[in-house]
């Protein structure tokens, strides 16, 4: 029986803003179900803890999103991440450098964003093409092309003999939290060169989950199997990055 697994996509910063870096994460199992379960776990605990009690409205109408959560409620559920069972991916671009600015003198802002795209899910449908493989999206706004339309034109680029799948959705599929929370911290100990040892703590916890970090402008991939300056770890990605 052929292997069924589920792709949780999301990005975090802008091509088009005074950021200085742009991420596209993904997140891979095969047991959405568990990670549902697990998520509304953690929320009923929250919820019954007493020190949350004046924040309960907002954070149901919340639910899990990294910039806008409480930074207490950040802190129980990055706690418990690296129990989750996943795999995440990263595509990560710093915007100051000579490859970004060239690529902004040739191209338009939807192209970038969807060059960058194809190539996070292109590596993860070639790396599992004997599988299904069904890709969830949150949706946002981009000028010029819609959303919808880059992810259709990428899905479309690959033949039939894949067996794809993909949709599109908004912030109440739970299961993207993960992956917002990821690019949360990968964002937070990258957007400076400012020290953050809160999320350094908690890279290195969820750190042995990611499989691969591909920086972009330096044409480089920190990977678990690697050679040691390549290997996924703080030291490694701040000099690769910014070096």
């Amino acid at each position: 029986m052929k292997k069924t697994n589920y792709f949780y996509i999301d990005e975090a910063g802008h091509i088009n803003n005074n950021s200085n870096i742009f991420i596209h994460g993904c997140v891979k199992t095969d047991t959405p179900e568990t990670l549902l379960k697990t998520i509304n776990e953690i929320k009923d605990e929250i919820l019954n803890d007493d020190h949350f009690i004046e924040d309960i409205e907002e954070i149901k109408e919340q639910g899990f999103h990294a910039t806008e959560n409480h930074p207490d409620v950040r802190k129980y559920y990055t706690s418990r991440l690296h129990y989750f069972n996943f795999r995440a991916y990263f595509v990560v671009v710093n915007k100051k450098s000579e490859y970004f600015k060239n690529l902004k003198t040739d191209k338009e802002d939807f192209e970038i964003f969807e060059m960058f795209l194809r190539k996070l899910i292109n590596d993860r449908i070639q790396s599992n093409k004997n599988d299904k493989n069904i890709f969830y999206f949150e949706d946002i706004e981009i000028a010029k092309k819609s959303f919808k339309n880059i992810v259709k034109d990428i899905f479309e680029s690959f033949d039939e003999t894949f067996d794809l799948e993909y949709h599109i959705a908004g912030k109440e599929l739970i299961n993207l939290s993960i992956i917002d929370y990821l690019n949360y911290i990968l964002y937070s100990i990258l957007k400076s060169d400012k020290k953050d040892d809160r999320m350094e703590k908690n890279f290195n916890l969820i750190s042995p989950k990611i499989g691969v970090i591909n920086i972009l402008h330096k044409n480089v991939f920190l990977g678990r199997k690697k050679t040691d300056d390549k290997k996924i770890n703080i030291t490694n990605l701040k000099r690769e990055y910014s070096g």
